[in-house]
Protein backbone atom coordinates (compact mmCIF):
# COMPACT_ATOMS: atom_id res chain seq x y z
CA UNK A 1 0.00 0.00 0.00
CA UNK A 2 0.93 3.62 -0.39
CA UNK A 3 1.17 5.67 2.86
CA UNK A 4 2.51 9.21 4.48
CA UNK A 5 3.48 11.70 7.46
CA UNK A 6 2.77 15.31 8.47
CA UNK A 7 4.63 18.60 8.29
CA UNK A 8 4.29 22.26 8.99
CA UNK A 9 4.20 25.47 6.94
CA UNK A 10 3.54 29.15 7.41
CA UNK A 11 2.42 32.04 5.26
CA UNK A 12 0.13 32.37 2.26
CA UNK A 13 -1.27 28.85 2.03
CA UNK A 14 2.13 27.34 1.16
CA UNK A 15 3.42 26.69 4.68
CA UNK A 16 7.08 25.66 5.00
CA UNK A 17 7.50 21.91 5.48
CA UNK A 18 9.09 20.71 8.70
CA UNK A 19 9.21 16.93 8.24
CA UNK A 20 7.96 15.25 11.42
CA UNK A 21 4.65 14.09 12.85
CA UNK A 22 5.10 16.29 15.92
CA UNK A 23 5.64 19.43 13.89
CA UNK A 24 2.81 18.37 11.57
CA UNK A 25 0.45 18.38 14.53
CA UNK A 26 1.78 21.86 15.36
CA UNK A 27 0.94 23.00 11.83
CA UNK A 28 -2.55 21.62 12.21
CA UNK A 29 -2.94 23.35 15.56
CA UNK A 30 -1.77 26.62 14.01
CA UNK A 31 -4.42 26.33 11.31
CA UNK A 32 -7.10 25.60 13.90
CA UNK A 33 -6.05 28.50 16.15
CA UNK A 34 -5.68 31.08 13.42
CA UNK A 35 -8.93 30.15 11.69
CA UNK A 36 -10.03 33.12 9.63
CA UNK A 37 -6.49 34.49 9.50
CA UNK A 38 -5.36 31.42 7.57
CA UNK A 39 -8.29 31.86 5.21
CA UNK A 40 -7.28 35.44 4.60
CA UNK A 41 -3.67 34.46 3.94
CA UNK A 42 -4.44 31.49 1.71
CA UNK A 43 -4.36 32.17 -2.01
CA UNK A 44 -7.76 32.67 -3.60
CA UNK A 45 -6.45 32.23 -7.15
CA UNK A 46 -6.61 28.63 -8.43
CA UNK A 47 -3.48 27.42 -10.18
CA UNK A 48 -3.46 25.50 -13.44
CA UNK A 49 -3.86 21.77 -13.05
CA UNK A 50 -1.95 19.05 -14.89
CA UNK A 51 -2.88 15.86 -16.69
CA UNK A 52 -6.60 15.36 -17.10
CA UNK A 53 -7.44 17.74 -14.25
CA UNK A 54 -9.45 20.87 -14.99
CA UNK A 55 -7.42 23.91 -15.98
CA UNK A 56 -9.29 26.16 -13.55
CA UNK A 57 -11.84 26.08 -10.79
CA UNK A 58 -15.23 26.85 -12.31
CA UNK A 59 -16.61 29.20 -9.69
CA UNK A 60 -17.11 32.94 -9.41
CA UNK A 61 -15.24 34.89 -6.75
CA UNK A 62 -13.66 33.09 -3.83
CA UNK A 63 -14.76 29.49 -3.29
CA UNK A 64 -16.56 28.54 -0.09
CA UNK A 65 -13.85 25.95 0.68
CA UNK A 66 -10.13 26.77 0.68
CA UNK A 67 -7.83 23.81 0.07
CA UNK A 68 -4.36 24.17 1.61
CA UNK A 69 -1.36 21.89 1.14
CA UNK A 70 0.18 21.71 4.62
CA UNK A 71 2.91 19.53 3.15
CA UNK A 72 4.74 19.37 0.83
CA UNK A 73 5.62 22.94 -0.12
CA UNK A 74 6.50 24.01 -3.66
CA UNK A 75 10.13 23.21 -4.56
CA UNK A 76 10.64 21.23 -1.34
CA UNK A 77 12.64 18.03 -1.20
CA UNK A 78 10.00 15.90 0.52
CA UNK A 79 10.94 12.87 2.56
CA UNK A 80 13.86 10.57 1.79
CA UNK A 81 14.41 7.35 -0.09
CA UNK A 82 11.16 7.79 -2.00
CA UNK A 83 9.08 7.96 1.19
CA UNK A 84 7.19 11.24 1.73
CA UNK A 85 3.99 12.82 3.05
CA UNK A 86 0.96 14.67 1.74
CA UNK A 87 -1.14 16.54 4.32
CA UNK A 88 -4.11 18.62 3.11
CA UNK A 89 -6.49 20.95 4.93
CA UNK A 90 -9.99 21.70 3.63
CA UNK A 91 -11.14 24.93 5.27
CA UNK A 92 -14.70 26.27 5.13
CA UNK A 93 -14.83 30.02 4.59
CA UNK A 94 -18.51 30.52 5.38
CA UNK A 95 -21.81 28.71 5.97
CA UNK A 96 -21.79 27.45 2.38
CA UNK A 97 -18.39 25.88 3.00
CA UNK A 98 -19.73 24.35 6.23
CA UNK A 99 -22.52 22.77 4.20
CA UNK A 100 -20.12 21.46 1.56
CA UNK A 101 -17.89 19.89 4.26
CA UNK A 102 -20.76 18.61 6.40
CA UNK A 103 -21.40 15.12 7.72
CA UNK A 104 -24.52 15.11 5.54
CA UNK A 105 -22.18 15.22 2.54
CA UNK A 106 -20.05 12.38 3.89
CA UNK A 107 -17.22 14.27 5.62
CA UNK A 108 -16.32 12.55 8.88
CA UNK A 109 -13.31 11.59 10.99
CA UNK A 110 -11.99 8.14 10.28
CA UNK A 111 -9.12 5.80 9.50
CA UNK A 112 -9.31 4.09 6.12
CA UNK A 113 -8.70 0.36 6.17
CA UNK A 114 -9.48 -0.39 2.51
CA UNK A 115 -6.93 1.73 0.66
CA UNK A 116 -6.73 1.90 -3.10
CA UNK A 117 -5.65 4.16 -5.94
CA UNK A 118 -8.41 5.21 -8.30
CA UNK A 119 -11.15 5.58 -5.72
CA UNK A 120 -12.46 8.39 -3.48
CA UNK A 121 -11.60 8.90 0.17
CA UNK A 122 -14.52 7.38 2.15
CA UNK A 123 -14.24 10.16 4.76
CA UNK A 124 -13.64 13.08 2.35
CA UNK A 125 -15.61 11.93 -0.69
CA UNK A 126 -15.18 15.03 -2.87
CA UNK A 127 -11.38 15.18 -2.64
CA UNK A 128 -9.31 14.77 -5.82
CA UNK A 129 -5.54 14.30 -5.45
CA UNK A 130 -3.18 13.63 -8.35
CA UNK A 131 0.58 13.13 -8.71
CA UNK A 132 2.23 13.51 -12.10
CA UNK A 133 4.53 10.53 -11.40
CA UNK A 134 1.83 8.01 -10.53
CA UNK A 135 2.91 4.92 -12.53
CA UNK A 136 0.74 3.74 -15.40
CA UNK A 137 0.40 0.36 -13.71
CA UNK A 138 -1.41 2.14 -10.86
CA UNK A 139 -3.63 4.22 -13.16
CA UNK A 140 -1.23 6.94 -14.26
CA UNK A 141 -1.22 10.68 -13.49
CA UNK A 142 -5.01 10.97 -13.82
CA UNK A 143 -5.72 8.37 -11.11
CA UNK A 144 -7.28 9.86 -7.98
CA UNK A 145 -5.03 9.18 -4.99
CA UNK A 146 -7.54 10.29 -2.34
CA UNK A 147 -8.39 6.64 -1.78
CA UNK A 148 -4.97 5.97 -0.27
CA UNK A 149 -5.22 8.71 2.36
CA UNK A 150 -5.25 6.88 5.66
CA UNK A 151 -6.49 9.46 8.16
CA UNK A 152 -9.22 12.10 8.11
CA UNK A 153 -9.75 14.49 11.03
CA UNK A 154 -12.52 17.03 11.57
CA UNK A 155 -12.15 20.24 13.57
CA UNK A 156 -13.87 23.62 13.87
CA UNK A 157 -12.48 27.14 14.26
CA UNK A 158 -14.65 30.21 14.74
CA UNK A 159 -17.64 28.08 13.77
CA UNK A 160 -16.09 26.99 10.46
CA UNK A 161 -15.46 23.33 9.63
CA UNK A 162 -11.91 22.15 8.96
CA UNK A 163 -11.15 18.76 7.41
CA UNK A 164 -7.61 17.36 7.51
CA UNK A 165 -6.62 14.52 5.17
CA UNK A 166 -3.30 12.73 5.62
CA UNK A 167 -1.39 10.29 3.45
CA UNK A 168 1.87 8.61 4.44
CA UNK A 169 3.63 7.11 1.44
CA UNK A 170 5.44 4.15 2.94
CA UNK A 171 6.31 2.15 -0.17
CA UNK A 172 9.72 3.55 -1.03
CA UNK A 173 10.02 4.79 -4.58
CA UNK A 174 6.42 4.05 -5.53
CA UNK A 175 6.15 7.50 -7.12
CA UNK A 176 9.83 7.94 -7.95
CA UNK A 177 13.05 8.75 -6.11
CA UNK A 178 14.99 11.99 -6.37
CA UNK A 179 12.72 13.35 -9.11
CA UNK A 180 10.23 16.21 -9.41
CA UNK A 181 6.53 15.46 -9.23
CA UNK A 182 3.53 17.77 -9.41
CA UNK A 183 0.75 17.58 -6.82
CA UNK A 184 -2.70 18.64 -8.00
CA UNK A 185 -5.62 18.73 -5.56
CA UNK A 186 -9.14 20.15 -5.44
CA UNK A 187 -12.64 19.43 -4.19
CA UNK A 188 -15.72 18.53 -6.21
CA UNK A 189 -19.39 18.20 -5.31
CA UNK A 190 -20.57 14.73 -4.42
CA UNK A 191 -18.21 11.80 -4.88
CA UNK A 192 -14.94 12.35 -6.70
CA UNK A 193 -14.09 10.21 -9.74
CA UNK A 194 -11.49 7.45 -9.64
CA UNK A 195 -9.94 8.72 -12.88
CA UNK A 196 -10.18 12.41 -13.75
CA UNK A 197 -11.10 13.43 -17.28
CA UNK A 198 -10.74 17.21 -17.20
CA UNK A 199 -14.49 17.76 -17.13
CA UNK A 200 -14.63 17.95 -13.32
CA UNK A 201 -15.93 21.18 -11.79
CA UNK A 202 -13.98 22.11 -8.64
CA UNK A 203 -15.80 23.81 -5.78
CA UNK A 204 -12.52 24.80 -4.12
CA UNK A 205 -9.35 26.44 -5.35
CA UNK A 206 -7.07 24.13 -7.34
CA UNK A 207 -3.65 23.41 -5.82
CA UNK A 208 -0.82 22.74 -8.23
CA UNK A 209 2.71 22.59 -6.87
CA UNK A 210 5.89 20.81 -7.91
CA UNK A 211 8.26 19.32 -5.36
CA UNK A 212 11.11 16.80 -5.34
CA UNK A 213 10.60 13.29 -3.98
CA UNK A 214 13.60 12.87 -1.71
CA UNK A 215 16.23 10.35 -2.71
Amino acid sequence: MWHNSKTNREGDGHRRAAGSRTRGRAARTAIMLTGTAVLALASATPALASGGAPTHARHYGRPAVELVAVTPSPDDVAGAGGVFSVDLALLARDVTGNSELSAANGYAPGISTTLGIGRPDPFAPGLVVLLSTTPQAAGGPDANLAGVFQLTDIASSHGLIQVFADWEVAKAGAFGVGIPTTLTAYLVNGTAPGIVTGSEQPISNVIRETFIIGG
